[in-house]
């Protein structure tokens, strides 16, 4: 059943099960980050995405291959790779423009108090 939503939905949106693990992955990384009001920069929606892909990845070994244990490693990995790409990247993405503009800023800060302590110093003749 679960595998057979999965496969109406990729029909009724007209694209593969690969392009729906990158839309839906990006979706549930935005959508955590939006409900719980966390910045981009924050682990929490690319934690629950992943627990959210790896309970995919479980349904679908269980689904495939009946219970049995043993699955074909290549397609659950590529299903990974597909949905954390993007989120990932974006993540850390906006954890290096976080730290960039901290710098930034820090420099402006350390500027301004050299401009303070040079206008505040007497003038030696």
């Amino acid at each position: 059943m679960y595998n057979a939503l999965k496969t109406e939905v990729s029909e009724v949106l007209g694209i593969t099960k690969d392009a729906l693990h990158i839309h839906i992955g990006l979706a549930i990384f935005l959508g955590v980050a939006f409900i719980f009001r966390r910045p981009l920069t924050s682990w929490i929606p690319w934690l629950v995405l992943l627990v959210f892909e790896l309970v995919n990845e479980l349904m679908d070994i269980f689904h495939v291959h009946n219970g049995a244990i043993g699955f074909e490693v290549g397609d659950s990995a590529k299903d990974v790779l597909n949905t954390m790409f993007w989120p990932t990247a974006v993540l850390f993405a906006a954890r290096w423009l976080r730290r960039r503009k901290e710098k930034v800023v820090e420099m402006q800060l350390q500027q301004a108090r050299a401009s303070a302590y040079s206008d505040a110093a007497p003038e030696r003749a």
